[in-house]
């Protein structure tokens, strides 16, 4: 019978959208995971020295932030966007939001250039751009 007609007429940008948050969430249940693992940042290489002048002594509160706001309701997108949902379309551009001010903020406390801080900077605005394209807004109507 092969693929259905309801996910064959999802514009490519609806899957390019899928696809980025998707990865985000796999990622930051990643990150947040092993920080709430191993507070202190060794699991991923990081030294809590980095915290100095935040409110944090660890990683820990960092960590489960990342894995609920990056992690997990990343992938609540993905399955709304995937179903087409209609409070898919204003989440999808919260969760581009949210990793863009992840990243503002992260460069405020440790500084800019750590890490992935560009890559998802611009994984956060490409996020935006494709929610607001009116093939995914006209697909999740």
């Amino acid at each position: 019978m092969g693929i259905s007609t309801q996910h064959q007429d999802r514009p490519l940008a609806l899957w390019a959208l899928i696809a980025t948050i998707g990865v985000l969430g796999v990622s930051g249940l990643a990150g947040g995971g092993q920080f709430i693992l191993a507070p202190s940042g060794r699991l991923i290489g990081i030294s809590p020295t980095l915290l100095a002048g935040s409110p944090f002594d660890s990683y820990l509160v960092p960590g489960v932030i990342l894995f609920s706001i990056l992690g997990v309701f990343p992938l609540v997108v993905v399955y709304g966007l995937f179903r087409r949902k209609r409070w898919a379309w204003p989440a999808a551009i919260a969760v581009g939001v949210a990793l863009v001010v992840w990243v503002l903020v992260e460069g405020a406390v440790i500084g800019f250039g750590k890490r992935l801080q560009y890559p998802h900077l611009i994984q956060g605005v490409v996020i935006v751009g494709l929610s607001v394209l009116p093939s995914v807004r006209a697909a999740l109507r």
